[in-house]
């Protein structure tokens, strides 16, 4: 490592013709200069990756960032000079000359500080040259050397994701961002900024750069900056013509035109540095004994990082001590051990790491090579293409597949064209799915997916069982870090592997001209269904990368997700039976009492109006019957959410509200139900895993979630909801699951004393509160005591218990007090929580899933306030999303097939269509099984929970769901 203080040619830099550097010579043939930007990687790697930490709770998300970036470098280009330079924290020749400069960046999160040693370490023991320099940025050491490079002849490719690098771009010069794969040349400086690039420094230094504190001429921004250096070609040339730009900008740069020469300063990457070591210090020693000595003290420090698989790598060269073993120390993230096997039945050309191969499979040697090959695999990844979302409606179109990173299969099986006639040069649909059962089915042989429910519930459609889910790297993304990002192909694509995916839109078209994927041509759908395989593949090897060193993370997986997500499949392919004919009188009825409210509203308003329009409704409310509390939006009109209307005492507000209530009830429900039903009248919901934050699963299509069960309405939709004959609902509810929760992880002994006592919890916490006997207790005290119970569990504030209890603000803090008097420890909680939160970016529940909260450090008070009544309730839902998930799995084991089936998950509560004349029998079965998931089925799968109280299930049954309550 380097620090020593260079000397400077010229105190401060010349930005004249820096960029313009002879370039003939330049031997293009030679691999290429690698200069790295490392203050880039660090923030880059920090915050575009999970959290992860080695069992001591060392951060190591960023040290594994950059791991993989400069392995994926090196295997690229094979580069025989590289260095990595970094800023050091020590004030440069800019901070000296504008105290302005980069003063406002905040400062460096504590969990990426500490990994900075590590990093700087890991370079080195690579065998990378790394320097620092005090009083110059890593950008000025990375010119200097690209200069130098271009001097000796060598072509450069800095990598970064810095615009200011820009300026270095010439014939010789380009830049790489390698957490995108973005390269810039000449021409991509000129496309990006609309500037060639010897005008990126004044180009800067107009436009200015708000985060580096560089202030530029006020009024010019990015297009004016564009525009007047190609009208002018430089600073010079715009300032010699300033009386012929007119305006605000033409002032501007008159008022501001002594500013330019320090921003000009500011702005420009010093290119002649001395640096204390010469061009031949940069070149990289691959020797026998240099890449030992590298495997030996990388060993060691993969052992504390606790980098399984490079502590592997490093292990194997130790041992075998061989040269052809030690290229393995440089196996990049986009190079993971692929599934080789002795025998490659296809004909594939030996492509370098990075080059996709997709083939399309049309003839009926090729496809039996393929079967082969995936027979002699230890798992592959597989992807369906059909002809709707909705796999009910779905027809298959296509099958692709994937054994390797970088690599892709079509077998095209119902491409039409006009008129619906399949197209030649695909195989018949029943001799590839011969082929294909055997291998999905054989359960020795991991299946890899994205969103693999869908793909089974295709294959199931045509009598094929998935066996062996090895992989949802939806899931695996999910359970890794829920809040990163979104989890589709296209979202992880971009965030984990920097690759930009084919879109649908792009094969099929866009709105009414949008074309079903049977229409789409063979070529053009192989591309697309190849890609998919191939990301696929991809992104499980990087989540195996993660998961790795993320144990927990893996468990949730393997143990939890996968498992609900099979069974979860088998729901939705059975569906609940409805009653066609009760939902269609209850529209009718429901249409009547829609009609009578909107008679009730015209009469007391006087007028005719359209209750559905919040235009007509608010002037009504605000303008014509006075009523205050009136609130205008950005488009002028009234609100009239249901926010607003809460807070007025008005009948008209009442009808209102009623009538939005039974409309949604029967748009969502009765008639949407009807219309949901299959042939034989069952409806089948589609579950999600992984949309909510906090591992609730959500459903929709119809949305199950989400009926009323406290009104006399809700309870009306559920009765729609029945059994079979000889058949029986049966639901299973866990009672109170998230105040046992609140006892387990509080630890307040009144709260698990009351639980372990089965006492009526807001009875006794009423008692506790009053300072009564629980026999004294009145129901306005126990509704009170439930409101707090359960309003603070999401964070409820004085005021929103007062205007639950219609009290005074004063009594509701009153209430609060005395009610944390009493529970301490839950108060203690809450705070302990919100700290835990702040200080490490995340919670965890029961089974120690990481529940993160981007918000919680917010200079916003209301988005840092809603984060932390977030924060508080996380725990406590995700926790009780992971037991509802183990009960699912544990009544899965023990269920009689043919007498019960699970068919519904709500909430707390499941929902199972059972035998009327074993009922009973299977009843104590699911009570007992759900019961003791925390102390058996988390037991077996790995989790050792020792829950503070018990865990209680309420069993109800009947001819529908509402019975069953």
């Amino acid at each position: 490592m380097t620090d020593n203080k260079p000397t400077f040619n010229t105190h401060y830099p010349n930005p004249t013709n820096l960029a313009k550097i002879n370039t003939d010579h330049i031997n293009k043939t030679r691999p290429p200069v690698i200069l790295v930007d490392g203050s880039y990687y660090l923030f880059r790697c920090f915050h575009g990756l999970p959290p992860l930490t080695n069992s001591q709770g060392l951060p190591t998300n960023a040290i594994r960032g950059v791991l993989n970036a400069l392995n994926k470098l090196i295997k690229k280009y094979q580069p025989t000079h590289m260095a990595v330079a970094f800023d050091t924290k020590a004030a440069t020749f800019r901070h000296e000359l504008s105290a302005a400069y980069k003063a406002h960046r905040p400062p460096m999160d504590e969990d990426l500080r500490v990994q900075i040693p590590y990093i700087h370490q890991l370079i080195e023991q690579l065998g990378i040259p790394l320097l620092k320099i005090d009083g110059f940025e890593a950008d000025d050491i990375i010119g200097t050397l690209a200069h130098r490079a271009c001097q000796n002849g060598y072509p450069v490719v800095i990598s970064t994701g810095d615009k200011d690098m820009a300026q270095l771009v010439n014939d010789c010069i380009t830049l790489e961002d390698s957490f995108t794969g973005k390269i810039t040349d000449t021409q991509g400086v000129l496309d990006k900024f609309g500037v060639h690039a010897e005008q990126i420094i004044d180009y800067l230094t107009l436009m200015g750069d708000a985060s580096d504190g560089i202030a530029g001429v006020p009024k010019v921004g990015q297009k004016t900056a564009a525009k007047l250096l190609n009208e002018y070609s430089s600073i010079d040339g715009i300032l010699a013509n300033l009386p012929n730009i007119k305006g605000a900008v033409g002032k501007s740069l008159a008022d501001h035109q002594g500013d330019i020469p320090l921003n000009r300063i500011l702005a420009t990457i010093v290119t002649d540095l001395d640096l204390p070591i010469g061009f031949d210090d940069i070149v990289l020693d691959n020797s026998h004994a240099a890449q030992k000595q590298r495997a030996k003290d990388l060993h060691e420090l993969y052992q504390l990082l606790e980098f399984k698989k490079e502590l592997a790598e490093t292990a194997q060269i130790l041992a075998n001590d061989t040269h052809d073993n030690l290229e393995n120390i440089h196996n990049s993230a986009d190079n993971l051990p692929q599934n080789h096997t002795d025998k490659e039945p296809l004909s594939v050309p030996n492509l370098p790491t990075g080059t996709p191969c997709y083939h399309t499979i049309s003839t009926v040697s090729d496809f039996e090579n393929l079967i082969h090959k995936l027979n002699s695999v230890p798992y592959f990844a597989i992807d369906t293409e059909t002809t709707n979302i909705d796999w009910q409606h779905a027809d298959l179109v296509g099958i692709s597949v994937s054994t390797a990173n970088y690599e892709g299969y079509y077998i095209p099986v119902g491409h039409t064209g006009d008129f619906g006639i399949l197209l030649d040069n695909q195989l018949p649909l029943d001799f590839v799915l011969s082929g294909f059962k055997q291998v999905l089915e054989n359960p020795a042989i991991g299946k890899i997916g994205q969103h693999l429910k869908y793909d089974a519930h295709i294959f199931m459609k045509y009598g094929i069982k998935l066996n062996n889910w090895q992989s949802d790297t939806m899931l695996a993304s999910y359970v890794i870090n829920a809040a990163a990002t979104r989890h589709s192909m296209d979202a992880l694509a971009k965030h984990y592997l920097g690759v930009d995916t084919i879109t649908f839109e792009a094969v099929a078209g866009k709105g009414a001209k949008q074309i079903s994927f049977d229409k789409v041509a063979i070529d053009t759908a192989a591309n697309y269904a190849c890609e998919d395989a191939d990301i696929t593949f991809r992104l499980f090897s990087i989540f195996n990368q993660y998961l790795q060193d993320d144990t927990t993370a893996a468990k949730l997986l393997h143990q939890l997700e996968l498992p609900t997500a099979k069974i979860l499949t088998q729901m939705e392919h059975d569906g609940i039976l409805i009653d066609r004919d009760f939902l269609g009188r209850l529209s009718v009825e429901f249409d009547k009492q829609i009609m009578a409210l909107e008679h009730d509203a015209e009469r007391i308003a006087k007028e005719a109006f359209n209750l559905a329009s919040p235009k007509q409704l608010g002037e009504i409310l605000f303008d014509k019957l006075g009523i205050k509390g009136g609130k205008k939006t950005k488009t002028g009109q009234y609100s009239t959410s249901e926010s607003v209307l809460a807070n007025i005492d008005h009948p008209l507000v009442d009808v209102v509200l009623n009538h939005r209530s039974l409309s949604k009830l029967k748009s969502t429900y009765t008639d949407a139900l009807a219309k949901a039903a299959d042939k034989t009248n069952r409806v089948h919901t589609s579950y999600h895993q992984a949309l909510t934050s906090t591992g609730r699963l959500s459903s929709s299509d119809p949305n199950l979630q989400n009926i009323p069960i406290r009104t006399d309405t809700g309870r009306l939709i559920r009765e729609a909801f029945i059994a079979p004959p000889d058949r029986l609902i049966l639901a299973a509810d866990y009672s109170q699951i998230e105040l046992r929760l609140m006892a387990h992880f509080s630890g307040d002994d009144s709260l698990i004393d009351a639980f372990r006592q089965n006492l009526d919890i807001h009875t006794a916490t009423a008692a506790e509160i009053m300072g009564k006997d629980i026999s004294q207790v009145s129901n306005l005290e126990r509704r009170a005591a439930k409101a707090v119970n359960f309003g603070l569990l999401y964070g409820m504030s004085a005021f929103g218990l007062a205007k639950q209890l219609g009290v005074e603000r004063g009594v509701a803090q009153d209430y609060i007090k005395r009610y944390f008097a009493r529970y301490p420890a839950i108060n203690d909680y809450m705070q302990n929580t919100k700290d835990m939160a702040k200080q490490h970016g995340y919670v965890q529940t029961i089974l120690g899933r990481k529940l993160y909260s981007p918000d919680i450090n917010s200079s916003n008070r209301m988005v840092r306030d809603a984060a932390e009544r977030a924060a508080i309730n996380a725990p406590l839902q995700g926790s009780a999303a992971e037991i509802i998930k183990l009960a699912m799995i544990a009544v899965d084991k023990i269920l009689p097939k043919d007498d019960a089936k699970l068919l519904l998950q709500v909430h707390d509560e499941l929902v199972f269509e059972v035998a009327k004349d074993k009922a009973v029998v299977i009843g104590e079965m699911i009570k007992t099984a759900m019961q003791n998931v925390l102390t058996s089925t988390a037991k077996e799968l790995g989790w050792q929970v020792d829950f503070a109280v018990p865990l209680l299930v309420e069993i109800g049954m009947g001819d529908n769901w509402d019975q069953a309550h």
